[in-house]
């Protein structure tokens, strides 16, 4: 099989899996309190960045894109996600709230340029790991870098390779596989039982692919023992304790224990060349 059939096998699987996944999608953002601190948090972050056309990578249904779209509404935005149903999702939450500046489409971010000609983006954001899914991260890094404006900035999260908290609570359970599936690279994804093509990041993973063509200029991690998705329901029981753990969260954020969350996030910003 050559490498092009082998990439769009890849994103075949991918794109069923969120396909399914966007059924509920929805429900389960708004049942999850959790969630969506970290996504505004995200999104803050973002919002301290000057630009006039973004775009989003694995916008899913279409929470951002609307979001900064309706608080923006002098800026273009303009969204991809590789599940034709989350973009039916996107343009339709789009469209209820009548906004004109926002352009979703089906694809990859190998597909962007085809998808929006002659287009230049001055941000680009990921939210909750839509990078872990690409075909080849180095790639995808470059694909970025060529429809990027001289001096655009990323805000891209990932989910992480090493997630400090999630190791003992598996071995408790007696589950040794699942305890190292992603320092492994045999994560695929949360559930038992279905699987997603996707691979955990280090923070030395992001670097290699990047660095050649873009500076980090921040980072942040996220969900230390904040949790997010499956174990979110942890936190309902914990009263105040819940917002100790976030404010500790905030505290490891900025010290070497930053990439052992759930997820880490990395501002970047164009390489200058000389």
């Amino acid at each position: 099989m050559s490498p092009h059939h082998r990439q769009k096998k890849y994103y075949q699987k991918v794109a069923s899996y969120y396909d399914e996944d966007a059924r509920d999608f929805e429900q389960r953002y708004e049942e999850n309190p959790v969630l969506q601190r970290i996504r505004n948090a995200f999104r803050k972050i973002t919002e301290e960045i000057p630009f006039e056309c973004a775009l989003e990578i694995g916008c899913g249904p279409g929470f951002d894109v609307e979001y900064f779209a309706s608080k923006y509404p002098d800026r273009q935005f303009y969204a991809i996600d590789i599940s034709p149903r989350m973009i039916e999702l996107a343009r339709k939450r789009c469209a209820d709230s009548r906004l004109i500046n926002t352009h979703c489409a089906a694809g990859t971010v190998e597909d962007v340029r085809e998808l929006f000609p002659d287009r230049e983006f001055d941000l680009v954001f990921v939210y909750f790991g839509g990078l872990n899914t690409v075909y080849d991260l180095r790639e995808a890094a470059r694909h970025i870098r060529s429809f990027c404006t001289p001096d655009a900035r990323l805000v891209l999260t990932f989910v992480n390779r090493f997630y400090l908290t999630e190791i003992p609570l598996w071995l408790v359970k007696g589950r040794f596989g699942k305890a190292f599936e992603r320092i492994t690279n045999r994560w695929k994804g949360y559930s038992d039982f279905k699987e997603i093509p996707s691979r955990p990041c280090s923070a030395g993973d992001v670097r290699r692919a990047f660095s050649p063509d873009f500076d980090i200029v921040g980072k942040q991690g996220f969900s230390l023992f904040y949790s997010v998705w499956y174990r979110s329901h942890l936190l309902s029981g914990l009263g105040s304790k819940a917002e100790w753990l976030w404010n500790l969260d905030r505290f490891l954020s900025r010290t070497p224990f930053w990439n052992m969350g759930e997820y880490s996030l990395y501002d970047m910003r164009v390489k200058t060349r000389t």
